[in-house]
Formats: C-alpha cells, sequence, structure tokens
C-alpha cells in the first residue's frame, strides 16, 4: 500500500524503497518491538494485584489508596510532551533504552518504599518511565515501517502488550501469595531489565547513533508548535474524540455499571472481563492487518460507527429497563466492534508524524487522546449520576464524531 497522507505529512518524500522496509512479521520486528512490548507488559501485570495489598499496608483507606493507579496515569499523561521533545533532539534509542531502566528502578525502589507518599511519587515516575519506551518505539515505526506494514506494526505491539497484561496478573496473584505484597515489584524490576536486552541489540539496527545527525536536529529544533499542530488539526480531533469514546470502557466502568445496575458479584464481574478481554485479544491482532490490507478508513469506520450504535443500543436499554442479557448480549458486541478500532489511532498518528519532528509531535497526539481517555470517566459518572442512558449516548456522540472526522477530513490509504 501507499500512502495518501502527502497533506499532512512529508514522510512520503523520504521515504524509503518498499523493498527494504522491515516487515511486520520481521526478526528485527519480533525482538524490537513485540517481545520488549510482551515483557514489559508482563512485568506490569505481575505487580497489579500486589498493588492493593501494599497501599493497604500504610493504613490508607479506598480513596488514597486509588491514587497508586491515578498516579501512574498521570505520570504516563505528563510524559508524553517531555518525551516527545527529548525523543527529537537526543533520538530515539536512548530513550528507549532510559525508560525500561526507570522502570526498572522504580519497579526495585516500591518494594523498598517505606511510606505511602513515597510509593505515590514511585508510580508517577513509573507510568512516565513507560511512556518514553512506548514513544520511542511509535517513533521508530513511524519512521522505519512501510504505510502496507505499519497497521501491523502498531497493532500487534498492543496485542503483545495486551497478552502480557492478561499473563501477568494470574502470575502476580501466585508470586504475592507465596513471598508477600513487595515481591512482584522486584520480579517486574527484573523484566524490565530483560526487556532492554532485544531493544540494545535490534531496536535501530539500520542505525546505531545515540543522538541525532546535526541536520535532523537542526530541523527539528526549527519546526515551531504551530507548524507541528495547525496543519493536523482534524487528526487531532480524531485522536481525541476516539480518547473520549475508549476512556469508559478503558477504565472498566462498564463494568462498575453493571455491579450497580445488576446487582453483579465480584466472581460475575470477573467472568464479564476475562470474557471481554479473550474476545478482544484475536480482534487487536486481526485489525491491524485489515488496516493494511483494505485500508484505515476501511477499518476504522466500521469500527468506531458499531460502537456508537452498540453505546446507544445500551443506553436505550437502559431507559427501557431491560434484563441483564440484553446488558452482556450489547455489551460483548461493544467491545468486539471497539477491539476492531485496536491501534488505529496510533497507526493514524504514525502515518501523518512529520519527519522533522516526530518526537513531539506524537508527544501532542499522545497527550490529546489520553487526555480524552483520561477526561471521559469523569464525565461518563457526572452523567450517570443524572442517567445511565445519558452516559451511554455522550459515548456514543464522541463515536460519531470520531466517523465524522474520518470521512471528512482522514484520506484513505490505497493499493
Amino acid at each position: 500500500m501507499t500512502e495518501s497522507y502527502s497533506g499532512a505529512s512529508s514522510d512520503s518524500a523520504t521515504m524509503r524503497s518498499p523493498e527494504l522496509e522491515p516487515k511486520a512479521t520481521s526478526k528485527n520486528a519480533i525482538y524490537s518491538t513485540y517481545l520488549p512490548a510482551f515483557v514489559l507488559a508482563l512485568g506490569t501485570g505481575i505487580a497489579v494485584p500486589a498493588i492493593p495489598t501494599l497501599a493497604k499496608s500504610f493504613g490508607v483507606e479506598f480513596g488514597a489508596a486509588s491514587g497508586i493507579i491515578t498516579a501512574f496515569l498521570l505520570g504516563n499523561l505528563v510524559g508524553t510532551l517531555p518525551c516527545g521533545w527529548l525523543i527529537d533532539h537526543f533520538g530515539r534509542r536512548p530513550i528507549m533504552i532510559a525508560g525500561p531502566l526507570l522502570t526498572a528502578l522504580m519497579a526495585f525502589l516500591c518494594a523498598f518504599a517505606f511510606s505511602f507518599q513515597e510509593l505515590l511519587l514511585l508510580r508517577f515516575l513509573d507510568g512516565f518511565a513507560a511512556q518514553m519506551w512506548l514513544m520511542g518505539r511509535l517513533a521508530a515505526i513511524s519512521q522505519g515501517s512501510a504505510p502496507r506494514e505499519r497497521g501491523k506494526h502498531v497493532s500487534w505491539m498492543f496485542g503483545m502488550n495486551n497478552t502480557g497484561a492478561l499473563a501477568g496478573p494470574i502470575m502476580g496473584g501466585m508470586i504475592t501469595s507465596i513471598w508477600g505484597a513487595r515481591s512482584p515489584f522486584i520480579v517486574f524490576g527484573a523484566l524490565a531489565l530483560v526487556s532492554l536486552l532485544p531493544t540494545l541489540f535490534f531496536a535501530d539496527a539500520g542505525g546505531r547513533r545515540t543522538i541525532l545527525k546535526s541536520s535532523e536536529k537542526s530541523a527539528a529544533t526549527g519546526i515551531s508548535w504551530k507548524e507541528i499542530i495547525l496543519p493536523r488539526l482534524p487528526y487531532f480531533g480524531v485522536a481525541l474524540f476516539a480518547g473520549l469514546t475508549r476512556g469508559p470502557i478503558f477504565a472498566d466502568l462498564l463494568h462498575l455499571y453493571a455491579a450497580f445496575a445488576y446487582h453483579l458479584g465480584p466472581q460475575q464481574i470477573g467472568y464479564l472481563a476475562t470474557g471481554a478481554a479473550l474476545l478482544a485479544w484475536p480482534i487487536g491482532f486481526l485489525a491491524g492487518w485489515m488496516m493494511d490490507r483494505y485500508g484505515r478508513l476501511r477499518t476504522m469506520i466500521p469500527g468506531f460507527g458499531g460502537v456508537a450504535l452498540s453505546m446507544a443500543a445500551l443506553g436505550v436499554s437502559t431507559g427501557m429497563g431491560l434484563g441483564l442479557d440484553w446488558y452482556i448480549v450489547l455489551f460483548f458486541i461493544a467491545v468486539i466492534l471497539q477491539a476492531l478500532t485496536g491501534g488505529s489511532i496510533q497507526t493514524v498518528g504514525a502515518d501523518v508524524a512529520p519527519p522533522e519532528a516526530r518526537g513531539r509531535f506524537l508527544g501532542v497526539w499522545r497527550f490529546v487522546g489520553q487526555g480524552g481517555a483520561t477526561l471521559s470517566p469523569m464525565l461518563f459518572v457526572t452523567l450517570a449520576r443524572l442517567d445511565y442512558g445519558a452516559s451511554f449516548l455522550f459515548i456514543s456522540i464522541c463515536a460519531v464524531a470520531v466517523v465524522g472526522l474520518l470521512i471528512k477530513y482522514v484520506p484513505e490509504t490505497r493499493e
């Protein structure tokens, strides 16, 4: 496939011959992208079951304990813009190496934290570190992956991340029960160091430079934020509304709704969550192939359009007082359609990132998208206090906005 985003990016002018582009199934992609993504997510997942126990060990209440999760998310969001600047000024390879190193250090320090405030700070820095590796990897894919391979490359990276996140908590629960709540963080830190090995040997194998060439650095510092953002404003709109659409689902607010509206217990919620994860997992990999084979819009529009319809249907079912069976069917349909959009927004960001300022662009791109995903759950909860149906209608409207922006402003990739 060739790229038709020329109005937003000059990348096509400097794109290498398709025959020389690494494939999404190449050994380099497996070792430099998918394996580190899996190992890092596995470590993160292993630490998940230990977090509540470790928080309670400091004698804090639920509201304060939830700050451990919030601190990580906030660090992840705050890290977007600085990481983009660092990538443009020092190159992506040093950032991809520094990220797992910082993750390992924070994990080891969490295992020996002496106060809850210290734990909050460490989790914030851990979120920042996670953003460093991810943005460095996205910048590398944006430059080094051909358009016909980029959808698979990005989506499969997130797919391997989801695989590790699924497997990690099971292992973490066993480790916690045997060696205590601090031991999973030791394992997490060790795995973060292990993830460095493929990055050291395979990342940027074609040019192992530690900083940008002087000409590239000059171009990166010469382009203004205005020049980065304004020509691509509709694309940022897509990222924002996609984040608003996905936020409540990613934050598991639909499980919270089911617990209150249908009085489901932890075991029933667990079945729903596991079923959703198992359904979404293969579809995320399929979505990457579909974006490259049939085009970005032919995959994203049905995905977000379906999410809009399924969320509207959930709102109607709430208003009509339909039973749990209806909710379960509509919930799984929404999960499947949401999975169809997996990796799509980051793929579009990689498509249109300007070669002279990839880092800063991707920093703003992820800041906008994650900002929407962070804001959306709060809006969902606020609307739910008035009416559950209004919350689902809000998600539906945001999905419709994504579809509208895609149709009007985003050109299709073509053969």
